[in-house]
């Protein structure tokens, strides 16, 4: 028999025509959740954002290979996964520029008003009841991004293009990119009272989760608008929504949430400050066929008895 594997995604994102060269080598089947009386028999797995957990692994004893399709795997337990011997991978660097691209699709929608004109247009615009929304220029102002790894970088790239002040923190600095770029490393406290705009592209940590709460926003301008593609975690939502609401920054641009998909009653939906997306930064055709061919490619590595590439930090150097 040949072994199974399972793609928890569905075929828009992994397409029959990329999953297919797994078929040489092993059975293929799409599936939903909840798929528990198949883990049973699966050696490989390409997941979404489905929980790979300790009570999930003890459900898959054959699985060899979790193969996460994006580049944040918080919802994997790496660490039960490398007890029983499962190699997690994940999709870096060929999203990054959808993201990036993403990222300043939210700043320019926040910065000049995009959402709002596009309803005045369709709703108020002929009648003449409402006047022209006003934004706001980039020039001169001071772009702070938290965290300059992969996205983080291309964002600043395409920061070239407006006469913009750049700043960064990290837990590494970055002097290739300072020298190449210009852009200057601050301490965390003077990050969030320099900038005018913070651009959040950091991973889900124990040190990142809630960075953005209310210490941080009572040290940011009154002109401050947040925006984050990384995961929702990173931001405290009720802190931010204060703030929000009682305009002590100006507001908030979000791709992600604490809890996905947001509910309809989560109150930042009811603010006119903020500029929202569902979690797509990555949701572009071509990224997301780079990534199931990268994801289906560490299944194949794997199934053909090499070690698979793109595995995450924390296995780099192991072999099961």
């Amino acid at each position: 028999m040949k072994p199974l594997v399972l793609i928890s995604t569905d075929v828009a994102n992994v397409p029959e025509d990329v999953s297919s060269a797994l078929k040489p080598l092993a059975d293929v089947a799409y599936v939903k959740a909840p798929y528990d009386e198949l883990l049973g028999e699966a050696r490989a797995l390409l997941v979404g954002g489905d929980k790979v957990n300790e009570e999930f692994l003890r459900k898959a004893p054959h699985l060899g290979v979790a193969s996460r399709f994006g580049v944040g795997y918080d919802a994997v337990d790496v660490e039960a996964c490398t007890r029983r011997k499962v190699y997690v991978t994940h999709t870096p660097d060929v999203l990054s520029g959808a993201v990036a691209d993403h990222t300043w699709a939210l700043i320019l929608g926040f910065m000049r008003r995009i959402p709002e004109a596009d309803f005045i247009v369709r709703e108020h615009w002929a009648k003449k009841d409402r006047r022209l929304p006003f934004g706001w220029d980039m020039k001169g102002k001071t772009l702070g991004l938290l965290g300059l790894g992969r996205i983080g970088a291309e964002v600043l790239k395409r920061a070239q293009g407006f006469d913009l002040d750049l700043v960064y923190y990290d837990v590494m600095k970055r002097e290739d990119l300072e020298k190449l770029y210009g852009v200057r490393y601050v301490d965390f406290d003077e990050f969030l009272g320099a900038s005018d705009i913070i651009s959040v592209h950091v991973p889900l940590l124990p040190s990142t989760r809630g960075i953005i709460g209310d210490d941080a926003l009572s040290k940011m301008k009154s002109s401050a608008v947040v925006v984050n593609t990384s995961r929702g975690q990173v931001i405290d939502e009720k802190a931010l929504y204060r703030a929000l609401k009682e305009k002590r920054i100006r507001g908030a641009a979000l791709d992600v949430f604490e809890e996905e998909p947001t509910p309809l009653d989560n109150p930042l939906l009811a603010l006119d400050n903020v500029v929202l997306t569902p979690h797509c930064a990555s949701a572009t055709w071509e990224t997301r066929r780079g990534m199931a061919e990268m994801a289906v490619g560490s299944i194949k590595a794997f199934l053909e008895g090499r070690r698979p590439p793109n595995v995450v930090p924390e296995q780099r150097g192991l072999s099961f």
